[in-house]
């Protein structure tokens, strides 16, 4: 709770929350919304989601949704909806920048493959064999690259594969979605709705807060519906 917190923080040595929750609790007493696009726990806590409502203010978390992750919530609807058996799904990730060298820390990797890996079980409705690697390659720049290799079965038990390659610009891919969200955060609180998790924005995270659904298409939906609501009260 968000009392229990606040006794925490208050008589604590160390701090009983990592540093994103303090940034967004700093952010949140200064009256400002709160977006996350780390895998970093953030504002994903029962005590911020009380803040948030206490301060009357809106976020949005967490991880950015934009690259492989991207393609899984796109790609895995379509094995499920044509009943095609994902047996494993293996995916390997480089890159390089300051993201990279945070994740070559072991705690830091870790919160990311599980924020890249849960979504799969989540839209087919089972868990296939998986494997998420990621590493720091300095070389890389800016740049990441994904390998995947998905092996599914189809009618009669036939064994197939998929595999693709995904590369691009991670601040590239980031920014204009950064942009974005803080324009629809803006709008949104223009429009007099001031605190509370903006779950119109779910397409944007790879482990977004009280998302209804992983699936990017109905998502994109959701964004959609609350951007043509804004229009009709214009």
């Amino acid at each position: 709770s968000l009392a229990e917190l606040k006794e925490s923080l208050a008589s604590a040595v160390t701090s009983p929350v990592p540093a994103s929750t303090l940034y967004a609790i700093a952010a949140m007493n200064a009256g400002c919304s709160h977006l996350n696009f780390t895998p970093s726990a953030g504002t994903d806590l029962p005590a911020l989601i009380e803040l948030a409502e206490e301060k009357q203010v809106l976020h949005a978390g967490r991880d950015g949704k934009t690259g492989e992750t991207l393609m899984k919530s796109v790609l895995a609807p379509m094995f499920a909806h044509r009943n095609l058996n994902v047996m494993s799904w293996v995916g390997h990730n480089i890159f390089g920048n300051l993201d990279g060298k945070v994740l070559d820390d072991p705690v830091n990797k870790s919160n990311k493959v599980v924020s890249k890996d849960h979504l799969l079980t989540e839209i087919l409705g089972y868990k296939p064999q998986t494997l998420v690697s990621i590493e720091y390659i300095e070389s890389m720049g800016d740049w990441k690259t994904a390998w995947d290799h998905i092996h599914f079965k189809g009618f009669l038990d036939t064994k197939m594969a998929l595999q693709f390659t995904w590369q691009g610009t991670d601040s590239i891919l980031a920014a204009p979605l950064m942009l974005d969200m803080v324009r629809f955060t803006e709008r949104e609180w223009r429009r007099g709705n001031k605190s509370g998790i903006m779950t119109h924005l779910s397409s944007f995270y790879k482990s977004p807060m009280q998302a209804t659904t992983p699936e990017f298409e109905r998502q994109y939906q959701q964004l959609e519906q609350w951007a043509d609501t804004v229009a009709e009260e214009a």
